[in-house]
C-alpha cells in the first residue's frame, strides 16, 4: 500500500511540474493599453468580479495601464484572469482596482505578470 501511495504523489508531482512548466509567464509587470470596450470604457474593481464596487470607470481604449499581477475570479468572456492594476491617472487621480484580462492588450491570451501573492 505504501508502494501504491508514493507512486500517486510522484505521479501528482511529475503530472503538476509538467504542467506549470508549460506556462509562459514573463512577469513583465508595466503598462499595457486597454482595448475591445466598444467604446463604454473599461471600469476597475475592488474584487475580480463584475458586481465589484467601481474604483474607476469609463477608462477608454488606448489609454495604458499597469499591470501588477493577476488573480484568478469571475468568469469574464470565457476567462478566469483578472489584474490588479492601477489607472496610471486617468482622471487626474491614481486609482487601483481589477480588471479583466480580456480588456487589456498584453500580447497573450495567458497572464503575462505574477500570480498576485498577498
Amino acid at each position: 500500500m505504501f508502494k501504491k501511495i508514493a507512486f500517486s504523489i510522484a505521479s501528482i508531482a511529475v503530472a503538476g511540474s509538467v504542467l506549470f512548466a508549460n506556462q509562459d509567464i514573463s512577469h513583465a509587470q508595466g503598462f499595457y493599453p486597454v482595448q475591445k470596450t466598444g467604446g463604454a470604457g473599461l471600469d476597475l474593481r475592488n474584487t475580480p468580479t463584475i458586481n465589484g464596487t467601481r474604483t474607476e470607470t469609463d477608462i477608454p481604449d488606448g489609454n495604458s495601464l499597469f499591470l501588477y499581477c493577476y488573480v484568478n475570479g469571475e468568469s469574464y468572456y470565457g476567462s478566469k484572469v483578472w489584474d490588479l492594476v492601477h489607472d496610471n491617472y486617468w482622471r487626474g487621480d491614481l486609482d487601483y482596482g481589477y480588471a479583466p484580462d480580456y480588456f487589456i492588450k498584453t500580447g497573450s491570451s495567458s497572464p503575462v505578470v505574477s500570480y498576485c501573492t498577498f
